[in-house]
């Protein structure tokens, strides 16, 4: 059985230190044992001081410009040294449930104290960051910890310079759910209050809340650093419209790590780094002068330019990239990578039973606008004649058709409707608008700049064509953190826009020898407001009792990654695909003369000018066909957001017998369910709707499918980040995670051994599960566990069913394959 929370649960110490570290790994953000000798100061051998042994000095890692290349924060590190500063209630604690903003002002305060830029009060000072790992393995009883605690305290008293003590988080030391029922809260908190020792503190406002400030005498001591975003955010809760419009200029996530991204960082330190190199610059103003004015001073050419993302792919020297680096304008700095392509369908996705039910005939798409990122469309195919209303060439080959052949297959695959065949060859919404934007080409490669360019254009003329569907059948191995990517945040920005984002998942499920990878979801199929599709095989038949996931199809958890100030990686970490479709061996259209079947004839169906077919395998197959069911779900409901959307096809998907959540997220695509149940939801809901509220015009859906005589149940449960949901009322009632802005896994708060249901967010019928699991055919909760989420990524853990999860070996940790060019998905041999 898998454990369910309603409510938040206060946990014992010892599980609570085991289920922070356990979460620290799922976000990455846990300094392994592997990873401390690269650390600041790593802890000395016992013998040494405690202080050596506990804690980490900060202030002498910046004095060595450990920390010059991080995003500052700098208004919040100004709060912090402000408070600092004080007579009294001088004690600042960084309220934030990122622990990257939260090492980002602490770096950024050593910084501060390290230059002597801080006031008089201040000088001398040296911030030390307590190794809360190492201080709780030594600490097997309450006295260990009081003699330990006690230990720090004196020799901190006694130092030359008077040290600031980093906690975090800070209620594992300090108040009555702390450590060993608050064994060394007492002696701590009279040590700060003699002023003997100034604490730093970090936490999560709930946790903060609970822990510290409802202690009368702890809450006198310390001052909360609020979040610059948070201040905004408080500042513009009145109008939602603003909100909105703001949503689609600026992402939310914040930039983690450092502003160079790890492959040009190798790149650079490489003994043949070339003089120049093609990068995406991304900064707060494209426009700006003083940036304009940097880039001419470093020699740095502007080659094009995406303000909507704030981002310019440019041709930088590679000796000026630390400099530009360095500067107040860049957030952050990445390769401008090699990007490259990843009849039977209508009846197995459960399309052709949603078309025979009364009222649904007409659901065809028409009217949607779905965007084709890809290498180009033939407009003169006789599955998509007609329907192109725009094209556009980011490829500098100054063509829109498809001399390669992936672009018309993948669209047919979304939209196209056979003439010639009886419908044999036809994909999901027959009737939809088509946007072109070719940014592979004739040979199927791309790169990150013009899929920028792409994706700037789609949020431009969005409502000209009303494209509320983008397709990205392409990918590149995910090395930068969805936090830093810039396709990624892009395609964050056209989420909150109100734009559905659809992604392959990629085809690296296997090794050249064919055993099982996981870790190897491409980007932009890391990022969590997109939907992942992986691939499903059907055998060829309608019906879906032998349907399985392909065993090339990529699968989670992602491991982009950001590094911090000591060169450790973070991984992102996520459950990822969020659904499957089918993927192996499906047929559709082939582009006149096109590069694939020219090396590849044995993919050949039926051949004629504008009548020629094809056979492809991969999730780049998979993909527009859940980019299809999407447009038909907002033509069921055009008030659906792309929230309600990805929910609706995770709820409604059907599990697969003996495939875990890495491989198949929530199951397989059913489009007769999904467009019964979006036909039920009110069109009156917005961001003001209140959580709890009716979601539903009419009673519940069956939650139940037939599909070619086979009845199956759907998966009723949603995947979040690291976890998932289930429950009726994610149907029955309105939550807050279906808005705009906001990520659908925005519901669940895992932080500092607390778990947390945003009640602002969910309601209490929806329950949150903690592991991974294997289903067994039935709904998202039947069936084995493969693994608690908790020990997600321990570096080195054995899964279940026998695959290594270890870095540099099955998984891939974002590293390039090869050459660092993707083989092409339209040329993979199918199961």
């Amino acid at each position: 059985m898998t454990r369910e929370k309603r409510v938040r649960r206060r946990l014992g110490w010892r599980w609570l230190t085991a289920l922070g570290l356990a979460m620290s790994l799922l976000a990455g953000l846990l300094v392994t044992n592997s990873a401390k000798a690269q650390n600041i100061q790593r802890p000395a051998a016992a013998g040494k001081t405690a202080l050596s042994r506990y804690a980490w000095d900060l202030t002498a890692a910046a004095e060595e410009g450990r920390f010059d290349s991080l995003t500052e924060r700098h208004a919040e590190t100004k709060q912090a040294i402000e408070i600092l500063s004080n007579g009294n209630k001088n004690n600042p604690v960084v309220l934030s449930e990122s622990q990257a903003v939260r090492d980002l002002v602490a770096s950024g305060v050593a910084r501060r104290l390290a230059k002597s830029d801080v006031p008089e009060t201040l000088y001398g000072k040296r911030l030390f960051k307590l190794n809360l790992d190492a201080l709780f393995h030594d600490s097997k009883t309450a006295g260990d910890l009081v003699n330990n605690v006690s230990a720090i305290l004196s020799e901190v008293a006694h130092s030359e310079s008077k040290i600031i003590l980093v906690v975090d988080p800070l209620q594992s030391l300090m108040g009555p759910s702390s450590a060993f029922d608050g064994a060394a809260s007492a002696m701590l908190r009279e040590a700060i209050k003699n002023g003997d020792v100034q604490c730093f503190g970090a936490s999560t406002e709930v946790a903060f809340k609970e822990n510290v400030t409802s202690d009368e005498s702890l809450a006198a001591l310390f001052a909360g650093v609020e979040m610059q975003e948070v201040a905004e955010a408080n500042a513009q809760q009145s109008d939602d419209n603003t909100a909105t419009e703001n949503s689609a200029k600026t992402s939310r996530e914040e930039f983690v790590g450092e502003k160079i991204s790890d492959d040009l960082r190798q790149l650079m330190d490489s003994g043949n780094a070339p003089a120049r190199v093609k990068a995406i610059l991304q900064v707060d103003n494209t426009n700006s002068e003083a940036l304009r004015t940097q880039l001419d001073k470093y020699g740095v050419n502007i080659d094009a330019q995406m303000p909507q993302f704030g981002a310019l792919a440019v041709d930088i020297p590679t000796k000026a990239i630390e400099e530009l680096a360095n500067s107040g304008q860049t957030r952050h700095l990445s390769l401008d990578r090699a990007i490259q392509s990843f009849g039977h369908i209508q009846t197995t996705t459960g399309e052709s039973a949603m078309l025979s039910q009364n009222g649904n005939a007409g659901f065809d798409g028409s009217g949607v606008g779905i965007a084709i990122l890809d290498s180009g469309i033939s407009t003169t195919h006789h599955t998509v004649s007609g329907r192109v209303v725009y094209s556009q060439d980011f490829t500098g080959e100054g063509r829109t058709d498809d001399p390669y052949g992936h672009g018309t297959f993948v669209a047919a695959m979304a939209a196209g409707k056979d003439t010639d065949y009886s419908g044999t060859y036809s994909g999901v919404a027959i009737a939809a608008r088509l946007v072109n934007l070719r940014v592979l080409n004739s040979q199927g490669k791309g790169t990150v700049s013009a899929v920028l360019s792409a994706l700037n254009v789609v949020l431009a003329k969005h409502a000209t064509y009303n494209i509320r569907v983008v397709n990205m059948s392409l990918g590149t191995p995910a090395v930068d953190s969805y936090k830093n990517d810039p396709i990624c945040r892009a395609v964050r920005q056209l989420v909150d826009a109100g734009i559905v984002v659809v992604a392959a998942a990629g085809n690296d499920g296997k090794d050249a020898l064919n055993n099982k990878i996981y870790g190897r979801i491409h980007a932009p199929g890391n990022e969590p407001s997109a939907i992942t599709v992986g691939a499903a095989n059907t055998f060829g038949t309608d019906a879906r009792s032998d349907d399985g996931v392909t065993t090339y199809s990529s699968r989670g958890p992602t491991r982009s990654y950001w590094k911090d100030w000591s060169g450790t990686r973070h991984y992102d970490n996520l459950i990822k695909p969020d659904i499957v479709a089918p993927g192996n061996k499906v047929m559709g259209a082939a582009a006149n003369n096109n590069a694939l079947l020219a090396l590849n004839p044995l993919l050949s169906v039926v051949t004629g000018t504008d009548k020629s077919e094809m056979r492809m395998s991969g999730t780049s197959v998979s993909s527009p066909i859940v980019a299809g069911a999407a447009a038909l779900l907002l033509e069921a409901n055009p008030n659906l957001t792309p929230n309600m959307v990805k929910m609706i096809l995770m709820y409604t998907a059907q599990p697969l017998t003996k495939f875990n959540m890495f491989e198949q997220g929530a199951g397989e695509l059913n489009i007769e369910g999904a467009t019964r149940l979006a036909k039920l939801v009110r069109t009156d809901l917005s961001s003001s709707t209140p959580v709890g509220s009716a979601f539903l015009t009419s009673a519940a859906p069956s939650a139940q499918t037939t599909i070619a005589g086979q009845t199956f149940k759907w998966s009723q449960g949603v995947i979040f980040k690291y976890d998932w949901a289930r429950g009726s009322e994610l149907i029955t009632k309105y939550q807050g995670i279906y808005g705009l802005g906001v990520l659908i896994s925005d519901g669940v708060l895992v932080s500092d051994g607390v778990i947390v249901s945003d009640a602002a967010k969910l309601s209490s019928g929806v329950l949150v599960s903690d592991n991974i699991m294997v289903s067994n055919g039935i709904t998202m909760g039947d069936g084995t566990v493969l693994m608690s989420n908790g020990v997600l990524v321990g570096d080195g853990v054995l899964v279940s069913d026998g695959v290594l999860i270890a870095d540099g070996v099955l998984v891939g940790d974002g590293v390039l394959v090869g050459d660092g060019v993707l083989v092409g998905d339209g040329v993979l041999v199918g199961d």
